[in-house]
């Protein structure tokens, strides 16, 4: 009898350890996610911008009476460079990508929180069963501090 409640305090020790070491993971998984949106953001940020610029020079082109040479050249070299930033910054495989990292980090965030509630239904189990199965005084317990 006191084998097996040696063994359930063992095991109630490594499930515990378990749960910590998972609420440590879940954590760091929970702020790759966090980076993941920031970096999101940013890259959306970055397309607004570019968006404000052509539509700035939409509004330029629509207010053209007269048609001033210079001024069309220097239009379509901004527009140029506009569309030759949008094209380097490759901005929707990086939102792809980002979008996958975040749905593998929240894959992973639940799959901690799943190991999570079975290793507390496990501490769980092993508590009932230390309580049910031995009764009071039955075994030796050595005082953690003395008096």
């Amino acid at each position: 009898m006191m084998k097996q409640l040696q063994e359930a305090e063992k095991e109630l020790k490594r499930k515990q350890d378990d749960a910590d070491q998972d609420m440590m993971m879940a954590g760091m998984a929970s702020q790759a996610a966090q980076e993941a949106e920031d970096n999101a953001r940013k890259a959306k940020k970055s397309v607004n911008n570019l968006l404000t610029v052509i539509n700035d020079l939409l509004d330029q082109l629509g207010q053209l009476e007269t048609v001033d040479l210079n001024k069309l050249n220097e239009i379509e070299g901004t527009l140029n460079s506009a569309k030759d930033q949008m094209r380097s910054s490759d901005l929707d495989q990086k939102v792809s990508l980002l979008e996958r990292e975040a749905r593998k980090q929240d894959d992973a965030i639940q799959a901690y929180n799943r190991d999570i509630e079975e290793i507390l239904k496990d501490i769980s189990n092993l508590e009932d069963i230390k309580k049910t199965f031995l009764p009071p005084g039955c075994y030796n317990t050595k005082a953690i501090e003395l008096p």
